[in-house]
């Protein structure tokens, strides 16, 4: 709910309320239109009490940003490698995954999932607290990732990597978005 108070009405309301408003200036040196807004959130209001994505590791701290200033441009990858690229069945061993992000304002986190032979999943969790150099705006983060345990031989695919901004502005990148720049997709177990 936003309410707006013309300053003349506030000038007036807090002359009634305080004495020492009679110190002051008076009303009638004001030149020009003025107003103040002033966002109040009531108690009902699902903004406060909202759980929404309170499981979702990619929810940012703030959103909805509002003015010509406002950060309405999600985040972009710049880089993205994993090492080892193969790995062995017999030798299973964490991978090592870095993302190079870029954003106008910060990058707050970002995530890549992998699918295997079997439509298994393997995640990979890009937070801020994993900035290894660089800055929130332009920065170098890092993850390990673990594939569940099989005896199976094949191929994982990255399905996408999504980027967020603290503002909560997101990108999903498929895994053609990141072959077409170059960038691996692919972790061969042998």
């Amino acid at each position: 709910m936003h309410t707006r108070i013309p300053v003349l009405a506030l000038l007036l309301l807090l002359a009634a309320a305080s004495p020492a408003s009679a110190y002051g200036k008076s009303v009638e040196d004001l030149v020009g239109s003025f107003s103040i807004e002033k966002t109040i959130k009531i108690a009902s209001s699902s903004e406060c009490f909202s759980s929404a994505g309170a499981a979702d590791p990619l929810t940012s701290p703030q959103s909805g940003g509002v003015g010509p200033l406002a950060d309405d441009q999600p985040p972009s990858v710049a880089g993205f490698a994993f090492l080892p690229q193969q790995l062995s069945v017999a030798r299973p061993q964490p991978i090592n995954l870095t993302a190079h992000l870029i954003d106008d304002q910060a990058v707050w986190a970002a995530e890549a999932i992998f699918s295997g032979p079997r439509g298994e999943e393997a995640a990979a969790l890009f937070s801020a607290l994993n900035l290894t150099s660089g800055t929130a705006k332009d920065g170098y983060y890092g993850a390990k990732m673990l594939l569940p345990p099989s005896n199976e031989t094949g191929e994982w695919h990255l399905q996408n990597l999504t980027l967020v901004d603290r503002e909560g502005n997101r990108r999903v990148l498929l895994q053609e978005d990141l072959q077409d720049l170059g960038l691996p997709t692919v972790i061969t177990v042998i």
